[in-house]
């Protein structure tokens, strides 16, 4: 009993395979070189993020009827009027979410799979006939079936499974429906679902995006028999050039009924359209030396069988056929030419193999370590007992085992067991490794009857105190990469998002893979990596951001430092970049003022990374900020920071949020004092430290483990970097740098430390707190520095006031001194937030941004050389800076293709992944 049988119900209609495609490629998992783009459509020769990248992963049954149904006398009944189930729906599930399309990795997507799918049988007048949990099943018998004008093949696939779970409506006026839960042995019904012409709009862009073809047939499920396969018959197609594809076959010898699959075995017109013609055929028996015993024509195959009967034929046999294929070969044969010729044939021995289940996922730790599955094996569509079914072993990796042969028993069957150890991580940015198995029988290795396909997650240990910034965000990071419909909920990027629903991700983690809430859509999340999230989620008061314990989280967190202070950097030359010579200059000087700060504050932290024997990323192959985004690390995770011209709206909104001044709270009370004098600190023009003060260094010692910064500002970041050094300088061991990697900057702004003990560490971290968002104070107390040290977000509010900040005759800091006049009309029309791969391809406009994200690469390459051993080359780097400036004013003299009056500006892109 199956769906290839009688009774059985037919369906044909429209589905929705609103299937993610950014994750169909593993360069896209690096979450330090993912970029914005790959989450757009691709618009060729971009490929972006391919045709749906903001798709849903979910699957919809959208317009799926009811076609036919077949009595158990095989009558085809097709109107209502003989069973009110014909004409009615095949829906999904009305009080869960969709199921999802879910691939096993992106280096194998063949054997894509189904979760959480709930199927409904529903009549005329929608009400509810019956519903069954469709088991996970794997894609299988993948070909091409049409071809399109471009001549890229169309594929069709097929999903075969079972409903369980089965419930019944208390009253079915369906006599077909009667009878099968009368057939149906439990709750469990047979399925099988053919699938086609989805459309991918790569041609063309089409309404009916992610939308395609579904077929298939319910029938009667006994108990024992396998869920994924009909364990009958296997019918080949005739040679490479065949016309028909494999199809399964069954012999009812009850009902002396042959019935042959053909609903993946016809080609297409076209995408998704009508079945080409394939002639008269006809049912053929072959004895030993290849002579043909006809049987009969396959019954129903009019133009609409496909629909109406899933493509299912029949043949009925008298007894003596029916006696007589049983050791006999079966063959569909075209009879339409001169010459009847076999298309479809069972192999030589009448053999048939099929694992029900071929897709695993294993994790190297008990009890996830094992799984297995049962090969069937058949002979004249019967069990075949003492069967050695091979298994391809030989490119198997070591951390996968699995048994060369195994030998199927009297009931046909044969046990696979497969057992996995830590592979390691070779692939870096994606989990694991993937391998597949091929089996077929032991005397024809050569001729594998089909695959088993694993993955192999890596040994992730579980933090006895998980953090986001170490162990959590870079995890959910490459879902929200490779996800971006999930961010318009909420932002898996975001800890706030993240800690804010706690509660619904713990459950979603939790819940059954098979279950359309099991969170990530993917299933790729391994069980260690989960339970690491869950833990982190569970911590009380509240899941923690960053805790520095050790040197390497030290590294980590400057290099983080390093990416802030160098994501400032584009959106204030963008804007300084913007203002018309002559025009606008005092607040020309401003932003200049400040940029250099920046870069002499990315300059620090390289020299503190070097000094603890970190190694400083800058540019590619490691991240970069993106714009419009975050800023980098565990700051400001509201803040959308932009490129755009000069305003005074986007200083104030942009500018000012990131530099804004923060006042710890120091035994109990914001602190707006003075922490240390410069007169108690000495350095030389190469930013050598020649003498600190003691007394005064305790003293800046004692203030940073003091001090309490709101969580994830500039300056709560940068004190706990402080208190680590502070922490883990222990006997003077922290810094193991080479101090000929310490790169002097004479003529910068401020002082550029040499890093090499914790006193001229914690003074070049100090200076960057008090000269950029830090708390802005003097030595009286009042809030502000020295007019020569104000703190950046005070310089900015000079721009947004239009005055320059001074101390008033009562000596309260006002915006009353000279004027900072802003002349809108002295700034370009730069659009907002640049992309060089949002220009089209082969303009102008494209080939000159592309030509200042080169110069940015070069400058940022440079930059790297700088501070990895080579600080003689600083020059070399200011000149390459240059560059770009003079490339990125080149580009506000070409307008925007489309774009009305706006001119391109310089994106910062530096791409980290090329076609």
């Amino acid at each position: 009993m199956s769906y290839l049988g009688f009774p059985r119900l037919n369906f044909a209609g429209t589905f929705q395979a609103d299937v993610a495609t950014a994750n169909n490629l593993a360069p896209y998992f690096d979450n330090d070189l993912f970029e914005p783009r790959f989450q757009r459509r691709m618009a060729l020769p971009d490929p972006n993020g391919l045709w749906n990248p903001r798709g849903s992963g979910a699957l919809r049954l959208t317009d799926v009827r009811v076609t036919s149904v077949c009595r158990p006398d095989g009558r085809v009944l097709t109107k209502s009027s003989a069973d009110p189930v014909v004409g009615g729906w095949i829906a999904d599930d009305d009080r869960r979410p969709n199921g999802k399309f879910v691939d096993l990795d992106p280096q194998n997507q063949m054997v894509s799979e189904i979760y959480g799918l709930r199927l409904r049988v529903l009549d005329a007048k929608g009400r509810e006939l019956l519903r069954g949990d469709f088991a996970p099943a794997a894609m299988e018998d993948v070909w091409v079936r049409a071809t399109l004008p471009s001549g890229r093949g169309d594929p069709s696939a097929t999903y075969q499974s079972v409903l369980t779970g089965v419930q019944w409506a208390e009253e079915l006026a369906s006599p077909l429906l009667r009878t099968m839960r009368e057939a149906t042995h439990g709750d469990t019904l047979s399925v099988k679902l053919n699938v086609d012409g989805v459309e991918d709009g790569v041609e063309r862009w089409l309404d009916s995006l992610t939308f395609g073809r579904v077929v298939g047939a319910i029938g009667p499920h006994a108990e024992g028999e396998p869920r994924h396969l009909v364990a009958g018959r296997r019918l080949r197609k005739s040679g490479d050039s065949g016309p028909l594809h494999h199809a399964p076959c069954r012999v009812d010898e009850d009902t002396r009924t042959v019935f042959v699959d053909l609903g993946n075995s016809i080609r297409a017109t076209s995408r998704g359209g009508p079945l080409e013609s394939v002639g008269p055929l006809r049912l053929a028996a072959l004895d030993e030396d290849g002579v043909r015993h006809d049987l009969g024509p396959l019954e129903g195959m009019d133009e609409d069988f496909y629909p109406r009967l899933a493509g299912i034929a029949t043949v009925g046999l008298t007894a003596a056929q029916a006696e007589s294929v049983r050791e006999r070969r079966l063959a569909v044969v075209d009879a339409s030419g001169d010459e009847p010729t076999v298309v479809l044939a069972e192999n030589e021995e009448a053999t048939f193999l099929r694992a029900d289940g071929g897709v695993f996922r294993i994790y190297p730790e008990a009890p996830h370590d094992t799984a297995g599955t049962f090969v069937h094996a058949t002979r004249y569509g019967r069990p075949a007992a003492g069967v050695r079914i091979a298994l391809d072993t030989g490119s198997l990796p070591a951390a996968l085992r699995t048994p060369e042969t195994v030998t199927t028993g009297e009931d046909g069957r044969a046990r696979v067991a497969l057992t996995g150890t830590d592979p390691g991580n070779p692939r870096r940015v994606i989990d694991g490794i993937v391998a597949e198995v091929g089996y077929g029988l032991a005397d024809k290795p050569k001729e594998p009857e089909g695959r088993l396909s694993i993955r192999l997650f890596t040994h992730h240990r579980t933090p006895e105190r998980p953090t986001w910034v170490r162990d959590v965000q870079p995890v959910l990071q490459q879902y929200a990469n490779l996800y971006p419909a999930m961010t318009d909920v909420f932002d898996l990027g975001h800890y706030g998002h993240v800690a804010g629903h706690a509660v619904y991700i713990t459950k979603t983690l939790l819940a059954p893979r098979e279950s359309p809430l099991h969170m990530p859509v993917t299933r790729d999340l391994s069980p260690g990596k989960r339970d690491t999230i869950v833990k982190w989620l569970a911590t009380e008061p509240a899941p923690p951001i960053l805790e520095i314990d050790s040197v390497d989280d030290l590294r980590a967190a400057l290099q983080q430092a390093l990416l802030v202070e160098h994501a400032t950097i584009p959106p204030y030359l963008a804007a300084l970049l913007s203002v018309k010579p002559g025009h606008n200059t005092e607040i020309a000087g401003i932003i200049r003022s400040v940029v250099l700060e920046e870069m002499q504050h990315m300059a620090q932290v390289g020299n503190l990374l070097n000094a603890v024997g970190g190694t400083p990323q800058i540019g590619r192959p490691g991240p970069l900020p993106v714009y419009p985004g975050r800023l980098p690390g565990p700051v400001l995770p509201d803040l959308k920071v932009r490129l755009r011209r000069l305003s005074l709206e986007h200083v104030k909104n942009v500018f000012m949020a990131i530099e804004l001044p923060d006042h710890p709270v120091v035994d109990g009370k914001p602190f707006k004092g003075a922490v240390i004098s410069p007169e108690d600190v000495k350095v030389s023009r190469k930013g050598e430290l020649l003498a600190a003060d003691d007394k005064a260094v305790r003293t800046l010692e004692g203030w940073f483990e003091k001090a309490e910064y709101r969580p994830q500002t500039i300056g709560w970041f940068y004190n706990q970097i402080a208190r680590a050094v502070i922490r883990l300088d222990r006997g003077g061991k922290l810094f193991t740098g080479d101090p000929a990697r310490q790169v002097s900057w004479p003529g910068a702004p401020g002082v550029l430390f040499r890093v090499e003990d914790r006193r001229s560490a914690l003074l070049a971290i100090h200076q960057i707190i008090e000269q950029g968002e830090g708390s802005p104070h003097d030595i009286n107390g009042n809030g502000v520095a020295d007019p020569g040290e104000f703190g950046h977000y005070y310089r900015f509010q000079e721009i947004v006031e239009g005055r320059r900040l001074i101390r008033n005759a009562k000596g309260a800091w006002v915006f009353e001194g000279e004027p900072v006049p802003f002349d809108p009309e002295g700034v370009y029309p730069t659009a907002d937030d640049p992309d060089t791969y949002e220009l089209p391809s082969g303009s102008v406009a494209r080939r000159d941004s592309e030509q200042c994200d080169e110069s940015y690469t070069r400058a940022l390459t440079s930059l790297n050389r700088v501070f990895n051993g080579h600080p003689e080359e600083m020059d070399d780097a200011v000149g390459l800076m240059y560059q770009m400036q003079v490339q990125a004013k080149k580009l506000l003299g070409i307008k925007v293709p489309d774009g009305g009056d706006t001119v391109v500006g310089p994106s910062f892109q530096s791409p980290g992944v090329h076609f």
